[in-house]
C-alpha cells in the first residue's frame, strides 16, 4: 500500500466520492529561500495526510482543520505514515504531539507516544546498529539536526532486506519531494556509516 504514494511516480485512486486517495504524493512546496535542491528545507515540510487529500479533518478530540491548498498531495515524514498506517489503514489520529489514542503529529511524538510497542527503544545520541529486532512495516525514527543528535526530526518505514542485503528504508524526503527508498541526499539504509544510518536511533511496531 505505501507504495501507491511513490514520489518516483504512483496512478491515482479514487474514492466512491470522487476523492483522490492514493497516487504520486510530494514532499511540499517549494521553499523559495532555499537554492540547494539536495537541502532538507528546499521542500517545506508541515504537509499532514488531510493536505495530501485535500479534506477538511474533524479529530476526535473535535479540532477542526483545513486543508492547504498549495500543500494538495503533498505529504511529509510523520504525514506520510499518518496516511498510510491512519487513513488507510484505519489507525486512530490525533493532531497534537503528546500521550493520546493514535498517531500523534510529530515523528519524535509517534516515537514517543504512537501506538504498539518500540523494538528499538531511543536511548540518546548513540546510532542504533543491532536491527535484529526488526520487521517489515516497523517505523524507524531518526535524528538528523547536526546539532541536536539526540532529536528525532525524521520517520520511516522499514522494508527489509533490499538485494544486496542491506537494511533499506522507505519515508517521504524533501530531497526527493517524496516517498522514496532511494538514496538521493543520503542512503535511505539503517546499516552502515551514511547520513541516515548514523542518524537512525529507533523503531516503533504498530
Amino acid at each position: 500500500m505505501a507504495f501507491q504514494y511513490s514520489s518516483a511516480g504512483a496512478p491515482d485512486k479514487h474514492n466512491a466520492a470522487g476523492v483522490r486517495y492514493a497516487g504520486t504524493a510530494h514532499f511540499g512546496p517549494r521553499n523559495a529561500a532555499v537554492n540547494n535542491p539536495l537541502d532538507f528545507a528546499f521542500h517545506d515540510e508541515q504537509s499532514d495526510f488531510y493536505d495530501y487529500l485535500g479534506l477538511p479533518w474533524t479529530f476526535p478530540d473535535g479540532t477542526r482543520v483545513q486543508p492547504e491548498k498549495d500543500r494538495y498531495g503533498d505529504a511529509d515524514c510523520s504525514g506520510f505514515q499518518r496516511l498510510v498506517w491512519g487513513y488507510r489503514m484505519g489507525i486512530p489520529l490525533h493532531n497534537t504531539n503528546t500521550e493520546g489514542a493514535g498517531l500523534p503529529r510529530r515523528a519524535y511524538a509517534i516515537a514517543a507516544h504512537g501506538p504498539g510497542r518500540m523494538v528499538i527503544p531511543h536511548t540518546g545520541k548513540q546510532q542504533a546498529t543491532d536491527l535484529s529486532a526488526l520487521q517489515p512495516g516497523d517505523l524507524v525514527f531518526f535524528a538528523i539536526i547536526k546539532d541536536r543528535p539526540d532529536f528525532i526530526d525524521h520517520c520511516g518505514m522499514y522494508m527489509g532486506l533490499d538485494d544486496q542485503g542491506r537494511h533499506r528504508f522507505y519515508s517521504s524526503r524533501s530531497a526527493a519531494n517524496g516517498p522514496t527508498m532511494g538514496d538521493m541526499s543520503g542512503h535511505a539504509l539503517l546499516d552502515g556509516t551514511d547520513f541516515y544510518a548514523r542518524g537512525f536511533r529507533a523503531a516503533r511496531r504498530l
